[in-house]
């Protein structure tokens, strides 16, 4: 109990920094610092262009609205690695950070972009402060039988603007941006499904082209096109 009590303020403690604005304005904060697993994409991913970033001749396996145990319009787990899909649709994917591993339905539900204003109770620095914020929300769905315990699952999304690069990550505490609820669950069994917002910045006039998710680092990310055609 003691154990789990210190993980927690641990969690709490690293989000409520980044929501104060330490470093750069909670642009440069690591999601990642708070559950000690690494980068929230690989090295390689970063490079690595999706097979078909167009949506151009790509295998999608179906709607956003497929059901069933794949999740994925009956395609098995770790199917859509390295492709791009619409946005809307569900991907089943393994779910692998240092001993937590699990099988996850994910889907990149939207994209919208958001304001300055809705920032305004965050204390952002003068760089910050000049971007574009976008909300990016996704929807998670535990298909496996294995539970998972401070799971982070927002924490492998991430986002690319037009030319490829990746927007800067601005993490809050649960419900510190109303228009952008980032709460993620303590405990995530097997059927709990949860929906997670996820600030990214980027510099204006640019918007986001690509939202990437890599559950695991031996395989490629599922990219979504970040609009709807």
């Amino acid at each position: 109990m003691r154990n789990r009590s210190a993980r927690r303020t641990r969690r709490t403690a690293a989000a409520l920094l980044c929501a104060a604005g330490l470093a750069l304005g909670a642009t440069a904060c690591n999601e990642d610092a708070a559950q000690d697993t690494g980068s929230s994409e690989s090295p390689a991913a970063k490079d690595k262009k999706p097979t078909d970033p167009a949506g151009k001749g790509q295998d999608t396996g179906g709607t956003g609205n497929d059901q069933g145990s794949g999740g994925s319009g009956g395609k098995g787990v770790d199917a859509d690695a390295d492709k791009t899909i619409p946005l809307g649709q569900k991907s089943a994917l393994t779910y692998k950070r240092s001993k937590k591993v699990a099988t996850l339905e994910v889907t990149a539900r939207s994209v919208a972009k958001g304001s300055q204003s809705d920032l305004s109770g965050l204390r952002l620095e003068s760089d910050a402060k000049a971007l574009q914020p976008y909300y990016v929300t996704m929807a998670f769905k535990n298909i496996g039988d294995k539970s998972l315990k401070y799971p982070f699952l927002n924490t492998p999304t991430n986002v690319r603007d037009s030319k490829g690069n990746p927007a800067k990550t601005l993490i809050t505490s649960d419900d510190a941006v109303q228009s952008c609820p980032s709460k993620d669950p303590d405990t995530f069994a097997p059927g709990d499904d949860a929906t997670i917002c996820k600030i990214f910045l980027l510099p204006k006039g640019e918007a986001p082209s690509l939202v990437s998710y890599t559950g695991d680092f031996d395989k490629g990310p599922v990219y979504w096109k970040a609009t709807k055609d």
